[in-house]
């Protein structure tokens, strides 16, 4: 119902936008109300889908085991009937006992496992960290064997006193595999055909004729196939046969629980405008001045051309927020970790140009999957992640270049003022709207070495450099604390920067996973999840904007022609960028005095 309200309002504000240029301040006054009950309704029914989250998990909670079966549960050898027994020592498990709940502190990747199957793991948040973690200390073909053995011996109990245990380990056991393949199908399944074809089997043989809620696992996993399918021309058409068959038995008997994980999203299209790649120079004569750049930056260009001086600093902050936004959207938390063993970290370089402490050099050691990335990594198996990272890095790079190339190769001083302004509004723009990964970006293209030198940063106005001045603070802020990237209104949409992000993942993974014991430090991998769990927060959120695909294509090429372009070779050929020491007005009267002074002498 209060979607149904929400669409009406939509649909009213709309007209109320259209009609806004004919209408006075009474018109103003109706839209400002209508816009502010548009905002209290998201606010509610992001409440009402909250309250329904935990409803759910609460239904799902009963499903599970006490806390004192649980080194039963774990010991128990491989499909062999389970007989649970009560035991108050759990020597595969370390916890904090508080008042009212016990806490995993540490424990042994078998204790681990078995935690999943506890009554209080979904509400304390436990499945999904596992999840977004377990890589540190075991591979997803295990986890699944784990879970796939537990489920056939919990079929073998028949006791009447176990009923009750069977039930919640049949139920809890579909519920796992629900919630890891809906939110982490891209990085465990999609590229391990292994354990996916297992998963399949084991769901259609041994799931569905126990519990036919299995079928709604097998139309998920149906249904990222014919996704892959779609775009790779390949897929898994028995998993269709199997569900055509499945589909015949009787209805789930509950349903199953949510996971909250994000959205899929599919590559995005190759870029096919071609126009002005090249409109934005002019060619000199090579011949002339072989030693000089060949083509040189054009003062005036065509319609269809580049000029940022035909776009606000507005528009360019959003068209540059829906640019970083596609790619975001396509990340999975899981890639944020264990970046180092990817050759990302931090490297003294003494060539760069840049003075930010932001600007992080990115370290190449090789292709994921070498032998020697394989020895630092800090996963049990290597994970693909289709290079997504990499090119949100150099997405980063690549942004913060062109506005460094865009500045040292104004046409003159005034010009060069205005676009520093322009770049300055933009980081805030982007700031103001929670995109703090272009606004770094911007931020450390301003402050590259050799655009930092030019004379024209002594013409802005003082309330552009006030701005700059606190655009520096936040950026040091976020390099600091990544809880700076969630202070202020968090109902927004975020676009996180990526490398700093990184390195703040980087820094609580360094340090041993294990205790002397053996067992894994549970707190540290949780304060792992639980920053990289950020990510899906800021993924459920999207920016409403109108996109320029004519735009963005241009500023695509524009930074694509930079690419290949030295900052320095650059803005040496252009005067702007250097302070004159004298003019020649007065080399020409200290040149007529000293002629003076010669004649004088010599007669």
């Amino acid at each position: 119902m209060e979607r149904k309200m929400r669409s009406k309002t939509d649909k009213f504000y709309q007209k109320l936008i259209d009609a806004q240029q004919t209408k006075g301040a009474d018109h103003k006054t109706m839209l400002a109300k209508v816009g502010k009950q548009r905002t209290e309704m998201t606010t509610k029914i992001e409440f009402l889908e909250s309250a329904k989250r935990h409803l759910e998990m609460l239904y799902a909670e009963q499903w599970g085991l006490d806390l004192n079966l649980l080194y039963s549960f774990a010991t128990s050898m491989g499909t062999e009937p389970l007989h649970l027994k009560e035991s108050e020592d759990n020597q595969l498990l370390s916890f904090h006992k508080g008042r009212n709940k016990h806490s995993v502190q540490a424990g042994e990747p078998l204790g681990l496992f078995s935690f999943l199957f506890a009554r209080q793991a979904l509400l304390d948040g436990y499945l999904h960290h596992f999840f977004y973690t377990y890589h540190y200390f075991a591979t997803a073909g295990e986890l699944l064997q784990f879970i796939m053995e537990k489920f056939e011996a919990a079929i073998s109990m028949y006791e009447s006193n176990q009923q009750e245990n069977r039930s919640k380990i049949l139920c809890r056991a579909l519920d796992i595999l629900q919630v890891w393949v809906e939110g982490f199908y891209e990085v465990d399944f999609r590229k391990n055909p292994k354990v996916l074809e297992q998963l399949i089997i084991f769901t259609t043989e041994k799931i569905i004729p126990v519990d036919p809620q299995g079928q709604s696992l097998l139309h998920l996993l149906d249904k990222y196939q014919r996704e892959k399918a779609s775009i790779n021309g390949g897929g898994w058409p028995n998993i269709s046969r199997k569900l055509s068959s499945a589909s015949q038995q009787s209805s789930p008997v509950r349903d199953p629980i949510i996971s909250p994980s994000r959205p899929r999203h599919q590559d995005a299209s190759p870029r096919s405008l071609k126009m002005g790649i090249m409109a934005c120079f002019t060619k000199k004569d090579s011949s002339k001045q072989s030693n000089e750049s060949t083509y040189l930056p054009v003062s005036s260009m065509d319609k269809e051309g580049f000029s940022l001086s035909q776009h606000t600093s507005l528009t360019l902050a959003q068209q540059l927020t829906l640019m970083q936004q596609d790619l975001f959207q396509r990340v999975h938390p899981v890639h944020y970790l264990n970046s180092r063993c990817k050759g990302i970290g931090v490297s003294t370089n003494n060539n760069s140009t840049t003075t930010t402490p932001s600007s992080i050099t990115v370290v190449h050691n090789g292709m994921v999957g070498d032998v020697g990335d394989l020895c630092n990594s800090l996963f049990v198996d290597c994970l693909a992640d289709d290079g997504i990272i990499r090119m949100l890095l150099d997405h980063a790079r690549s942004i913060s270049h062109w506005v460094s190339a865009e500045v040292v190769t104004c046409n003159s001083s005034k010009t060069q003022m205005a676009l520093l302004s322009k770049f300055i509004n933009t980081a805030r723009a982007c700031y103001d709207m929670r995109n703090f990964a272009t606004c770094v970006q911007i931020m450390d293209g301003l402050d590259n070495l050799i655009v930092r030198q030019v004379p024209a940063w002594r013409s802005l106005p003082s309330k552009v450099v006030s701005i700059y001045e606190n655009l520096c603070g936040v950026r040091m802020s976020l390099q600091g604390d990544s809880e700076s990237l969630v202070t202020g209104d968090s109902h927004q949409p975020t676009l996180p920067p990526t490398l700093l992000f990184l390195m703040h993942v980087q820094q609580l993974e360094i340090g041993g996973f294990q205790l002397a014991n053996g067992m894994y430090k549970w707190t540290k991998i949780k304060s792992i999840a639980k920053l990289i769990d950020l990510i899906r927060l800021f993924q459920d959120k999207v920016y409403d904007l109108e996109p320029d695909v004519t735009f963005q294509e241009l500023l695509k090429q524009r930074a694509d022609e930079f690419h290949h372009d030295d900052i320095q070779v650059l803005a040496a050929h252009n005067n702007l960028n250097f302070h004159q020491l004298s003019s020649n007005k007065g080399g020409r009267r200290l040149h007529n005095a000293l002629q003076r002074v010669k004649a004088n002498l010599q007669h």
